[in-house]
């Protein structure tokens, strides 16, 4: 099983950008020299807590700084843009990365995003879906587009020119025809898993899923997927909250303790989830942010953790990817050290 790392980030609200962003890229420099497959970058353009307002201009930033680990998107919610700006935007990132770019892509999960962009009134699943259609005749289609759906117009017809070169789109890549679609899935019986399953696209099990969710994620993608077992399960990335630490007895007590940036972080999200209702996900009868954490995190030892993630590939077959989920840089190496403890011990 691969492994990966995930930027959500869950930070302060009065951390400063700046030093945000540089963190975020020398964990990822880290996560490379590491030898980890992939790194995913989340995307909220209203949230003090949550500060990459776009996941491409991360990668597009890291893409000139690493050489081979994988960079994606988590997400990048395609109905928030013009069809044709978009595709400009992943077309040139795509290139920037040489091909290593993966599209997560999603609808809008804070309401307070969908609102500042004027779309609490629209069907934003479907109209991403369909977005995400007119990219696919964009990047893959040989000849200039000229394309009508419900909701938009992308062509270039009346003003194409061959001789000067006016009127088409740029490629992915060298061309390539096998960009890596995403979506994240949280809530039980997600939407998003049936829909990539039937798509053949890949999944993101997101780190605040209790164990009940994790399996009712994996059994509903296999259910719903064409591909054999051994195929769909490649589909398939798990997220989660990691805490590695050399003595397994007292890994417990620093995970829960008042200076964990693993508790901080559950805590603001388990409060924002309990505001909206949205807090089963962490698992029945879970009232507060330590319950909840101590619900979905992987946590002792090297040894330990790894027993964690071998029962998934046990119980169902090697799944992608396990994704390390980042948290807040401390001044405390019993933290600041898990990274390195899951990618070279784990």
């Amino acid at each position: 099983m691969k492994k990966g790392i995930f930027f959500i980030p869950v930070n302060d609200q009065n951390k400063r950008n700046d030093l945000l962003f540089d963190e975020i890229i020398a964990q990822t420099l880290n996560a490379e020299k590491w030898n980890l497959h992939e790194a995913f970058f989340g995307e909220h353009i209203t949230d003090k807590h949550e500060k990459i307002s776009s996941s491409l201009s991360m990668i597009a930033a890291l893409s000139r700084l690493t050489k081979k680990i994988k960079l994606g998107t988590l997400t990048t919610n395609l109905n928030f843009f013009k069809p044709a700006t978009i595709s400009a935007i992943i077309s040139q990132v795509d290139n920037l990365a040489k091909g290593r770019l993966m599209l997560g892509i999603g609808s809008g999960a804070n309401k307070s995003d969908v609102e500042a962009v004027d779309m609490l009134d629209k069907n934003n699943h479907k109209i991403m879906l369909e977005t995400l259609g007119i990219l696919k005749e964009i990047f893959y289609g040989k000849n200039h587009v000229d394309i009508k759906t419900e909701n938009f117009k992308v062509s270039t017809k009346e003003s194409l020119n061959a001789k000067l070169g006016l009127g088409y789109f740029n490629k992915l890549y060298n061309q390539r025809k096998d960009l890596e679609i995403i979506m994240p899935a949280l809530n039980k019986d997600s939407y998003n898993v049936k829909i990539c399953a039937e798509n053949n696209w890949s999944i993101v099990i997101s780190n605040f899923c209790s164990d009940s969710i994790v399996d009712n994620h994996i059994n509903s993608y296999l259910k719903h997927s064409n591909l054999t077992k051994k195929d769909a399960l490649k589909k398939i990335k798990l997220s989660k909250l990691i805490f590695v630490n050399d003595d397994n007895k007292s890994s417990g007590k620093h995970l829960t303790s008042e200076n964990s940036p693993y508790l901080k972080v559950v805590d603001i999200i388990f409060n924002k989830l309990k505001t909206f209702n949205k807090h089963y996900c962490f698992g029945d009868n879970v009232s507060n942010s330590k319950d909840a954490l101590k619900s979905i995190a992987f946590y002792g030892d090297p040894e330990r953790v790894r027993s964690k993630i071998n029962y998934y590939k046990s119980e169902y077959g090697e799944l992608s990817s396990i994704v390390y989920v980042d948290v807040p840089k401390t001044s405390l190496p019993i933290y600041d050290k898990s990274l390195e403890l899951f990618a070279n011990n784990v």
